[in-house]
């Protein structure tokens, strides 16, 4: 396993609040920091997960934090689950554009 930094493992806690999945984040990990982590490892600091069981308090209270400031935001929004597909929507543009294919 990789040591992490708290800026990365604040990284994390903030992109699993947002419902990102495991691989996800650790492709994300990789892409923004340039460490790479394997996605169980990710999956640990998730306090909603069973192998989040021994997770820091700082770790918890951001991820609540996070969690609940993210659903506020999407509440906000007339169609309530939005700000997902927004954030999905920009994942699938950002991969299209690094492989050339805009068209997509």
């Amino acid at each position: 396993m990789a040591t992490l930094s708290d800026d990365v493992k604040a990284f994390i806690v903030q992109a699993l609040a947002c419902f990102d999945t495991p691989s996800q984040v650790a492709d994300a990990v990789k892409d923004q920091f340039g460490v790479v982590v394997a996605r169980q490892q990710c999956e640990g600091y998730d306090p909603t997960k069973k192998s989040a069981h021994g997770l820091a308090k700082k770790w918890r209270t951001l991820f609540e934090e996070t969690r609940k400031q993210f659903l506020a935001e999407t509440g906000s929004i007339p169609s309530a689950n939005q700000a997902y597909r927004l954030r999905v929507l920009n994942r699938l543009l950002v991969k299209a554009e690094k492989q050339g294919n805009v068209a997509m």
